[in-house]
């Protein structure tokens, strides 16, 4: 079965994958840094400016993935979504860092405003590139090779979060604006290229937003699918993971290896490039044991790596460190967008219609309700060490130890046991894909006849 798109368009589709793991890993690694430590807004106030943006993400995240379903125009249906989005959200990644500093609760309800608004935005960008993904590229080798490129690109955009901010960020609060506006300019940069080369729609969809659900019809029917509920917990468990390490990192990186931001920012970025070498492997995995089988090394490979963080003190040694964990890294990252296109084309074979924005719509929601359960963590145990309000003469460490890895070998020992019951295996996939062939084949000669 041939390509319907060049080399070209598949890069510059990735490009979109660079543009929101950078701003977004930017977003998650200084935001809660710079309101703690450098405006210093009690981690309460933190925590609940937090919980009220993921009840707002309750409803955005799935209403937005329900309107690209159902949207038709010129441009396709989902499109439109990024086109609107990627303005305001480059806008909010500037004024983000301008708080005002009169009290703590004039900086929670302009943070508050901030985080919903840079959500709505963020949200109309990113659903609709991961539900692109696997409604362009069905075939298994195609979805492979388009999926290497995205991971390869955002391994650069979470290399960039890392780098781009450690040349820039100092304790000044300048300092976070200039990076803002840098972190906005090449973002900007790449939704153009996505946009203008990489975003297509196929044909043979054309018609589907007619069949689309209605929006708690949607949400009924997706919780329904055991495949979709254990990936969602799966999911749920990575981001959790991801976030932990991303908000604490800065602050490990000071309190127990006593390192600047920038030296951390190189620990961060040796993990990153060393996850973007390794997928080269993961792919190759891939195609040899599959997806399922694939994920659950990479997570193990990367607990058994990260454990020597509960003892090290050495800048360098952690460093070494962190190059073992980016190869567990680099495979979670390069599975876990890859699974739940299994689940989306099974359900085509039982319905005749994709539904990726009502998915995607869920396990964003999801990958929001992890930002306030990774918040929660470390404000409890923030609080149980009384580092409620920041204090570096405070001795934490055992508490971000814990933080670091203990926490997160639990959350992967959970991810790892829905895995095993997670029913698509490579058997299974190549089986789905024999028949999704057959029914695109017919689905384009139906759109072709209209």
């Amino acid at each position: 079965m041939s390509s319907q798109f060049s080399k070209g368009q598949k890069w510059a589709f990735g490009a979109g994958s660079f543009a929101q793991w950078f701003i977004n890993t930017a977003f998650n690694i200084w935001v809660f840094y710079y309101y703690f430590t450098v405006v210093g807004l009690d981690i309460r106030w933190y925590v609940l400016a937090a919980v009220i943006w993921t009840i707002w993400n309750a409803f955005n995240d799935p209403f937005i993935g329900y309107l690209s379903d159902r949207t038709n125009t010129r441009f396709g249906r989902r499109k439109p979504y990024i086109m609107i989005g990627t303005i305001p959200m480059l806008i909010l990644e500037i004024i983000l860092w301008l708080p005002p500093t009169n009290n703590q609760l004039t900086i929670f309800l302009y943070l508050l405003l901030m985080l919903v608004c840079y959500d709505t935005f963020y949200t109309m960008i990113a659903l609709p590139f991961d539900s692109l993904f696997p409604e362009l590229y069905t075939s298994v080798k195609e979805r492979s090779e388009v999926n290497t490129i995205k991971q390869l690109l955002a391994v650069l955009g979470l290399l960039a979060a890392a780098l781009v901010p450690g040349f820039i960020v100092s304790d000044t609060a300048f300092s976070y604006f200039l990076n803002g506006i840098v972190t906005s300019i090449i973002v900007g940069i790449s939704l153009i290229i996505a946009l203008k080369w990489g975003v297509k729609e196929r044909k043979e969809f054309k018609m589907d937003y007619q069949q689309s659900f209605k929006f708690f019809e949607g949400l009924k029917y997706t919780l329904k699918n055991k495949g979709f509920v254990l990936y969602t917990i799966i999911f749920f468990l990575y981001e959790y993971v991801i976030l932990l390490l991303a908000t604490l990192v800065q602050i490990f990186g000071k309190e127990i290896l006593n390192a600047s931001n920038f030296e951390t920012s190189i620990i961060t970025g040796v993990l990153y490039l060393m996850g973007a070498v390794s997928v080269i492997l993961w792919r190759w995995l891939d195609i040899k044991i599959g997806s399922r089988k694939g994920l659950a090394l990479s997570v193990v490979a990367y607990f058994i790596a990260s454990v020597p963080l509960m003892f090290v003190t050495e800048y360098l040694i952690a460093v070494v460190i962190a190059l073992f964990m980016g190869i567990g890294f680099g495979g979670m990252i390069y599975y876990i967008y890859l699974i739940i296109a299994d689940v989306v084309d099974e359900d085509e074979l039982n319905t005749g219609t994709r539904h990726e924005g009502a998915f995607f719509g869920i396990t964003n929601f999801f990958m929001r309700l992890s930002m306030i359960a990774s918040i929660f963590t470390i404000g409890l145990v923030f609080v149980q060490s009384d580092w409620e309000v920041y204090d570096p003469l405070i001795d934490v460490t055992f508490g971000l130890r814990f933080l670091f890895i203990v926490v997160p070998g639990i959350a992967l020992g959970v991810l790892l046991l829905c895995l095993y019951f997670y029913p698509f295996s490579k058997s299974r996939v190549d089986e789905i894909k024999e028949k999704l062939y057959d029914l695109h084949k017919e689905k384009n000669r139906k759109v072709g006849s209209n």
